[in-house]
């Protein structure tokens, strides 16, 4: 049973990775800008990222914010539960009954000590009242009725986890035989009723006397001439070593949770049918990768950059404003600003400012092969994701720590115990080994017997329910989290990593919104194989461990000895253990470090920074006109009319000139007669828009 739950759960977690990666791929579907809506961005947002599922980039769409925007809450709304309860649904449950052997023995008076002396009359009411008492009520039903059992209680109404305590009754359950012991003058009415008989539970209430009693009928009291007693050789469930019992175990089936869950996934899967079908048989607009910006800005010159062949990636770039005058500031005679590229009369006017950020004018940069570092392009959204990683890993780290005191602190005072006189540990403890003893004291994995146990839930209560599911999964929502910050990281390293080799290899672009020999479609999103799947083999192997390292087990106390009345309690207890704290400790430590790793990634090289940038794509394909069967090279195009060019091309292309300005295009006339040297096809840069590729494969639009 505990192998078969642990492999369970380690495919459910691997099932929810999957889920979660499909979902991922179509919230880049409704991020993800379109063709019609790229010069747009430029223009009005300077630069946009292409290849990631960011929400932001919803806010850079022209038209169908808010559809979106649902769309997005759509398909975050129904992961959560995947998030929230894929480790819930199907658990461990302990299930108790009450005993079922009783056995009789009468003698002439009670012991003195088994007798419970109350200090006032007021104290035992009140020990009625509330109920302090339980097992003075399962002990009176088993005299009278010949059954143990909870199914009645001192003012008849049904018992209520929330209302009466029967934390002390219920322990008693891990015992098969009560002992009830019983005065001779009660003979007769041992056995005599039975439980539906017994609805008043023949409450006394009357006090007086030396030894008053909560139970009573004729002369005979409880505890003043009944008692019970568990019978310790007679244990339902055997001991092991230190105390745990061998348990009635099985997996059960949430079905809250299951419901919720399945719920949503159908919902998603309905979304996910339908957006797939709605898009059969139509043109594709959606640019996912950055080839999908290249191929459309070659189809559509107008979605070209001119002169900043050279510039990174969100670098600052120049912008055209058109100024309003209007009468309160702009007076007649007053010259226009001549600073920056602002020309307005007043710098304090935005408002009567049209600023186009994607204006062709010329910014000239430096050749050189100097580029910053990732951390460095994605500054503030860094240090967050940094401080979320670095805090995350001290904490497991610390908590791994303390475990590891207490663990190596019990493993010496086993074996100094064991190598004397056993100090109470007893002899079959210290036969079974240290293993065993630590095994059982701090848990190995989640599950039923090598789980340890940090506490205990209200019993019967929806709130301890809901935390429940919350303890069992909260480490994963978490982890989540964590980890689309890593691919969304890893997607940008991998992005750029392709675009710098295009500078040194002449490749085909990965391209989904058209097909053709020009092109690959090795795998849809930014990230390859190679590195897709032993990343979500980590996210699967990091969320099972996660849910192996703390989770709840639910233990069921169900008592049907009056079937008109029936009893069950639901009690969720807290457990954990040591070595998948310890193994997902070491494996967040090193996420950790590829972090680090990954955010000091940089690429050397003089072909601009790209790192999901819409604008440096758009500004390297002014000079490119087709899609070649042996792929397209990034390089030096020429000499323009003031500046070097740069930029793709699919002929042969000349090695950039270090510490040389490269600028772009200026007239195009006098730039086609510079690049004549290249073999530029001039009838196909004029013409723009290729229609077949130079074999003779016509592109297809998919």
């Amino acid at each position: 049973m505990e192998g078969r739950n642990v492999m369970i759960h380690l495919v459910i977690n691997v099932a929810a990775t999957m889920i979660l990666g499909m979902s991922n791929t179509f919230q880049q579907l409704v991020t993800a800008l379109s063709t019609k809506e790229l010069r747009w961005v430029l223009s009005k947002h300077e630069d946009s990222r292409v290849g990631t599922n960011s929400p932001f980039n919803i806010n850079h769409k022209r038209h169908g914010k808010l559809q979106a925007w649902l769309q997005w809450f759509l398909l975050i709304g129904t992961s959560l539960p995947v998030h929230f309860l894929a480790n819930s649904v199907i658990g461990p449950s302990v299930y108790h009954q009450p005993p079922n052997e009783i056995t009789f023995k009468s003698v002439i008076e009670l012991d003195p000590s088994d007798i419970r002396s109350y200090k006032t009359h007021v104290d035992a009411r009140e020990g009625l009242l509330g109920n302090e008492y339980p097992g003075d009520r399962a002990c009176w039903l088993a005299f009278r009725t010949g059954s143990y059992s909870i199914s009645q209680s001192p003012t008849g109404s049904r018992p209520d986890g929330s209302e009466y305590r029967y934390a002390s009754e219920l322990e008693d359950w891990q015992y098969n035989t009560v002992a009830v012991t019983y005065t001779e003058g009660c003979a007769q009415y041992r056995e005599t009723t039975t439980i539906q008989d017994m609805k008043n539970m023949e409450v006394n209430t009357d006090f007086s006397g030396d030894t008053p009693t909560l139970f009573s009928i004729g002369n005979c009291g409880y505890e003043r001439n009944v008692t019970c007693d568990m019978d310790p050789n007679k244990r339902r469930y055997d001991q092991n070593s230190d105390g745990a019992r061998e348990e009635k175990c099985r997996l059960s089936v949430r079905m809250s949770a299951a419901l919720i869950l399945t719920g949503c996934l159908i919902v998603k899967a309905l979304y996910m049918v339908t957006i797939v079908l709605r898009g059969r048989k139509k043109i594709k607009s959606k640019c996912l990768t950055f080839g999908d910006v290249i191929a459309a800005s070659v189809l559509d010159p107008s979605l070209q950059i001119k002169n900043e062949c050279m510039v990174n990636a969100f670098d600052g770039h120049r912008h055209l404003i058109q100024h309003t005058c209007h009468p309160k500031h702009c007076r007649p005679g007053v010259e226009p600003s001549p600073t920056g590229d602002s020309i307005g009369h007043c710098q304090k006017c935005k408002r009567f400012n049209e600023i186009n950020y994607a204006g062709d004018l010329l910014h000239p940069n430096i050749a050189i092969k100097y580029k910053k570092s990732l951390i460095a392009n994605l500054g503030g959204n860094a240090v967050s994701q940094m401080a979320l990683l670095s805090l995350t890993s001290v904490a497991m780290f610390g908590i791994s720590v303390v475990l590891a005191l207490f663990v190596a602190s019990a493993a010496r005072n086993f074996q100094e115990a064991c190598r004397y006189d056993n100090h109470g540990l007893g002899e079959e403890t210290c036969k079974k080994g240290q293993s065993h003893f630590l095994k059982y004291r701090y848990g190995y994995f989640g599950g039923f017997d090598t789980a340890a146990s940090l506490g205990s839930l209200g019993m019967n209560s929806v709130n301890s329910e809901v935390t429940a599911f919350a303890i069992s999964n909260g480490a994963q929502l978490l982890y989540s989290l964590i980890y689309l910050l890593l691919i969304y990281n890893f997607t940008l390293i991998s992005m750029e990593h392709d675009w710098g080799r295009l500078e040194r290899v002449r490749d085909r672009l990965r391209c989904t919104l058209v097909e053709g020999e020009g092109f690959k479609q090795s795998y849809l999103l930014q990230l390859p194989k190679r590195l897709l799947y032993p990343m979500m083999v980590f996210s699967s192997l990091m969320h099972w461990l996660l849910g192996q390292s703390i989770s709840t087990k639910e233990t069921i106390w169900s008592d049907y000895t009056d079937p008109s009345n029936p009893v069950e309690f639901s009690e969720y207890n807290v457990v954990y253990g040591a070595y998948a704290v310890w193994l997902s400790t070491i494996l967040m430590l090193a996420q950790t470090g590829i972090c680090w790793w990954a955010f000091t990634y940089s690429r050397e090289g003089f072909m601009p920074q790209m790192y999901g940038s819409i604008r440096a794509c758009c500004a390297a394909t002014t000079l490119l006109t087709i899609f070649p069967k042996a792929g397209i090279l990034w390089g030096d195009l020429g000499e323009g009319e003031k500046f070097r060019h740069a930029g793709f091309s699919s002929d042969e292309v000349k090695e950039i000139i270090p510490a040389e300005l490269y600028c772009g295009l200026g007239s195009e006339k006098d730039d086609l007669e510079k690049m004549g040297d290249l073999g530029q096809d001039h009838n196909g840069l004029k013409r723009r828009i290729p229609i077949a590729s130079p074999d003779g494969n016509e592109l297809r639009n998919r």
